[in-house]
């Protein structure tokens, strides 16, 4: 047992190792963004079948739920400055509830009905994993064009409800799966509707917990702690009473990032708690790619080859069921909260980017007799997915910018006091 401990330890120094290495030579070589890279590797890792099984990380499923999960999305909402964002609420708001539900069905339809996936119900798993979009690469480039704040913060906000949202959509449905219960849409609303309103209320009652603590503390290294204390335990909690954690974590994020920023806590403590996530949300987004590479890797090359018409369908479905949600909701709420460039929507659809909460829900995917084969097909099938939308998508930002001439050559944007993890120059 303990050679067993020493060696899962062995594999995890070494992962991070390749993740150091990788950030490290897109620094002083590639000048790719970060993310970019890390696919690239986790593509190699498939293709070639180097590195270490997926079995010697003793990688599970409660890994990725209850340990790599949380930071993600704390980390997101503790930087999501709400009085910034307020102009934007109401499409936000739109675009994470109706518009994640719509893009589900949409790309669920086009796959089952085009075959990507043998089953109507996989299919629509598999549209909840992959609308959950990624802002970083975005949000770096968009920094280093000046794009306006604006377009920003609304790719921002959009992008951190959807994720919560669409982590409620997937659960959900997987739970239909595993039970082997047919689709039911009212049953599935109200029980969207019993997780989320469940897990915002535990996050609100925890996270005004923290924050009352916070308030009476002068310690930035114990106020750090309570940050990652509150991280975990609002999600245990909320997914020990059967509610959403997502929900619940995003909730207590943006309380303690908006009224705990201001009221309760001072300049050194902002920081420490901004860097510790930061950093932690580095380290666990370059483990992502690494082990979906390492889970691919035991998949033989001819099986994986045989998937990509089914990637072909699936990119299809997902940029249009992006498509057909963001420009008719778009235009419809144009003029509420400000008018906003009708150029913006093209970069609302185009950059609609999949990252690491798709490959998180991927990985923790799990090994049962109800998922059997399909496991393999919504792995391959995504991870295509991804890849192009890093890839492809993530690279052709910058011109799309330029044409549309929302970009200016300039000098980059400083922005003091709000920086999203990893939206430095590596990402």
């Amino acid at each position: 047992m303990e050679h067993a401990i020493e060696h899962a330890v062995g594999v995890y120094i070494a992962l991070v190792g390749i993740a150091c290495l990788v950030g490290i030579l897109t620094k002083w070589l590639a000048h790719l963004p970060y993310t970019i890279a890390l696919t690239l590797v986790g593509l190699a890792l498939a293709i070639f079948k180097v590195g270490p099984s997926v079995e010697e990380t003793g990688f599970s499923r409660d890994l990725v739920f209850f340990v790599l999960l949380p930071p993600l999305l704390f980390q997101g909402a503790l930087h999501m400055q709400l009085w910034r964002l307020r102009r934007h609420a109401i499409p936000v708001g739109v675009f994470a509830t109706v518009g994640v539900i719509l893009t589900t069905v949409i790309i669920g339809g086009i796959t089952a009905g085009l075959g990507a996936f043998q089953t109507t119900m996989i299919a629509m798993l598999f549209g909840a994993l992959i609308c959950t979009t990624d802002p970083v690469s975005v949000l770096a480039i968009f920094r280093r064009s000046r794009a306006p704040a604006d377009l920003k913060y609304l790719v921002e906000g959009e992008s951190l409800f959807n994720d919560g949202t669409g982590v409620v959509v997937f659960t959900i449905l997987l739970e239909m799966v595993l039970h082997g219960e047919a689709f039911d849409a009212g049953a599935a609303a109200l029980e969207f509707l019993r997780v989320s309103l469940g897990g915002a209320l535990v996050g609100l009652l925890l996270g005004g917990v923290a924050f009352s603590v916070l308030r009476r503390l002068n310690d930035h290294l114990l106020e750090n702690m309570i940050c990652l204390l509150l991280c975990y335990g609002v999600f245990w909690t909320a997914e020990h009473w059967h509610l959403s954690g997502v929900i619940a974590v995003v909730t207590s994020g943006l309380l303690i990032g908006n009224h705990g920023r201001e009221m309760a806590m001072n300049p050194r403590t902002t920081e420490t708690v901004e860097t510790f996530f930061e950093s932690i949300d580095f380290l666990i987004n370059s483990l992502l790619f690494i082990l979906i590479g390492l889970e691919l890797r035991a998949i033989p090359l001819p099986q994986i080859a045989s998937h990509l018409p089914a990637i072909g369908i699936a990119i299809g479905a997902v940029l249009a069921g992006r498509a057909a949600v963001v420009y008719p909701l778009f235009f419809a709420m144009r003029r509420i909260g400000g008018e906003r460039p009708a150029s913006w929507s093209h970069v609302l659809f185009w950059g609609g980017l999949r990252g690491s909460i798709p490959i998180a829900l991927l990985l923790g995917l799990p090994h049962t007799e109800a998922l059997g084969s399909h496991r393999i097909d919504l792995l391959v099938v995504g991870f295509g997915v991804i890849c192009f939308s890093l890839i492809v998508q993530g690279l052709t930002m910058k011109p799309l910018l330029l044409a549309l001439r929302i970009s200016d050559e300039g000098e980059e944007e400083s922005d003091p006091g709000h920086h999203t993890p990893s939206e430095v120059d590596a990402l």
